[in-house]
């Protein structure tokens, strides 16, 4: 049912005149008489009539008088509902494979926020698959994601974040690298970067692109190492750490190894090189129209004073 039909009804209603009802909606009278013609049949009965050549309420008009007065004040309150839903909700997305390094901070900032603007919602969802990316981000199908870049990399020559995105520094963490047993330096008490000489380093899709960039097989250059970096199209993280590694090297952020239960497992091996630290910086990236809205800027603003405090 066209509530606007119901609305030009009770106008009429109030004036039993066309001419006058339809001056006061600002349409044509023809146009009022086919709307309410258009409700009668809806409705399968007669509204108006006439008497003595005047327009006149049938019974069934004036009991729908009563009627669309409860349906337009019903309807008019679900639009305001939802218009203050729509100010005050805000739903963010991220993928799965971020929450290690996000969702103390998100958690924490959609309590802030909360506690600060008693109306805000703010709802945090996760999506599955390969959405933990920058690409994902320029795509939509994410709303914050975590880009990391090396330590030892310049500021100037950090270029993680495309045009129309911005983002802030989460934490810094130490990566480790990870074998399976097979690999010959398993039982090693130390290991060297020299020692992986003529090794590949299996990386996970999301970050490949970021370990070229950032040089890493330069790096292992330096300290006698070469190195190949390789990926495959793991579906998820879950895929990527119980991936047989064999002679091959994986890479394990310091939060993953309890998360993934790999200091727990007899087959594989989390270590750091006595001579080639690895120290990456992850920061929380979404874009400019995500910042721009109210209640984005809000989160965004608590995220950055979390993270800010907990960096010390």
């Amino acid at each position: 049912m066209d509530t606007r039909h119901v609305e030009e009804f009770l106008v009429f209603a109030a004036e039993l005149n066309y001419s006058t009802a339809a001056k006061r909606l600002f349409i044509t009278r023809p146009t009022l008489s086919e709307h309410i013609r258009e409700l009668e049949d809806e409705l399968g009965c007669e509204l108006v009539g006439k008497q003595q050549g005047k327009a006149m309420l049938t019974p069934a008009g004036k009991r729908f008088v009563q009627t669309g007065t409860h349906l337009i004040e019903s309807v008019q309150a679900i639009i305001g509902e939802y218009r203050a839903i729509a100010d005050n909700l805000l739903t963010v997305t991220i993928a799965q494979t971020n929450l290690p390094w996000l969702e103390s901070i998100l958690y924490k900032a959609r309590r802030a926020v909360q506690e600060k603007h008693p109306g805000k919602q703010i709802e945090i969802v996760t999506a599955s698959g390969p959405c933990s990316t920058t690409d994902a981000l320029a795509e939509q199908q994410n709303d914050i994601v975590v880009a990391g870049c090396k330590s030892y990399v310049a500021s100037p020559k950090r270029q993680m974040l495309a045009e129309g995105m911005q983002g802030f520094k989460v934490r810094t963490e130490e990566i480790k690298l990870l074998m399976t047993r097979g690999n010959p330096l398993f039982e090693a008490s130390s290991i060297n970067a020299a020692d992986l000489d003529g090794a590949t380093i299996m990386l996970p899709p999301d970050i490949y692109h970021g370990y070229l960039r950032d040089g890493v097989a330069d790096r292992f250059a330096a300290c006698g190492a070469r190195i190949a970096l390789q990926t495959m199209s793991f579906a998820d993280h879950f895929e990527y750490f119980s991936y047989d590694f064999q002679e091959m090297f994986g890479i394990v952020p310091t939060t993953l190894v309890p998360r993934f239960g790999i200091d727990a497992r007899e087959e594989c091996r989390a270590f750091s090189l006595d001579d080639l630290p690895l120290e990456t910086d992850f920061y929380a990236v979404y874009t400019d129209g995500f910042a721009a809205s109210e209640n984005g800027r809000l989160f965004v603003e608590e995220m950055q004073r979390i993270a800010s405090e907990e960096q010390g």
